[in-house]
């Protein structure tokens, strides 16, 4: 995959220079403008998914809760951050002046050209989209994104607000490992549930908290099997969940002191998130 889009870039900087070269700024600018943008996201791409695997556990912190109550979190890279909301800033613009660089740009009759004008008509809102991703923090109640352990449950803070799943309503943790490393929780909610104090009014939303329930796991500052491990190992063990309001909790997470899920792993290459048990 490497290869192919380095051959790509490489051909969109030869076409940025020509552009330059005879002097149609107007369609250099455009081109300028939406290179920045595939930089951006291929250094964002690159920081996240590229070394998610290459880090371990030592970044789990003991964080406060708005209600006053203590979790295990597991934040989002500091990369990420700062580069997730400047590249939807950057994309949200360009698109947003697609169509008045293209009517200074005169029609050459391409199908290319084509392709662009027609482009044109839609870029304003993809490029609204995009700025309103850009600003998300206005909505949400808290500016770190990521994942938290309570003893009352998980709390999976996204783009545009945080979600609370207890643990009683989690039955089962489905991962996967290829690609972008995620986990899909199946969660049986009960009807008419009160928002959590770190959910906003977008968590009220039953299509944002389904959507919710998948956590993107190569953005955070763990290894993304941390995170498996953990959750799994909770789910079976509920006399010690109170760990995770203490640094009791933090350190074994950190030690990754789950033998048996550990060992289980390793022999089976799968894991239950529940047990039976009697």
């Amino acid at each position: 995959m490497m290869p192919a889009f380095l051959m790509v870039y490489i051909i969109l900087l030869w076409v940025v220079f020509s552009a330059f070269y005879e002097k149609d700024y107007y369609f250099f600018l455009l081109l300028a403008l939406l290179v920045c943008a595939v930089t951006i996201w291929a250094v964002l791409l690159y920081l996240t998914t590229g070394t998610c695997w290459r880090r371990g556990s030592s970044r789990v912190r003991l964080s406060r809760l708005r209600d006053g109550r203590l979790a295990v979190t597991m934040w989002n890279r500091r990369s990420f951050a700062i580069l997730e909301p400047l590249a939807y800033l950057w994309l949200g613009m360009t698109l947003i002046c697609h169509p008045f660089l293209m009517a200074m740009i005169p029609p050459s009759g391409t199908r290319a050209d084509a392709r662009l004008r027609a482009l044109a008509f839609v870029a304003p809102v993809l490029g609204v989209m995009a700025l309103c991703c850009a600003f998300s923090r206005l909505v949400r109640r808290r500016g770190q994104l990521g994942v938290g352990l309570s003893p009352k449950g998980i709390y999976h803070w996204s783009q545009f607000g945080c979600c609370f799943y207890a643990w009683e309503w989690i039955k089962d943790v489905l991962t996967i490992a290829l690609g972008y490393p995620r986990l899909d929780l199946i969660v049986a909610e009960p009807q008419g549930i009160q928002l959590n104090p770190e959910e906003n009014f977008i968590a009220s939303w039953p299509i944002f908290r389904r959507r919710n329930r998948r956590i993107e796991l190569h953005y955070l500052d763990v290894n993304p099997g941390v995170v498996y491990l953990a959750l799994v190992f909770y789910l079976r063990h509920p006399e010690l969940r109170h760990e995770l309001a203490t640094m009791e909790g933090v350190q074994r997470i950190q030690r990754l002191d789950f033998a048996e899920v550990v060992d289980e792993l390793e022999t089976t290459g799968t894991l239950r998130a529940m047990v039976d048990r009697p």
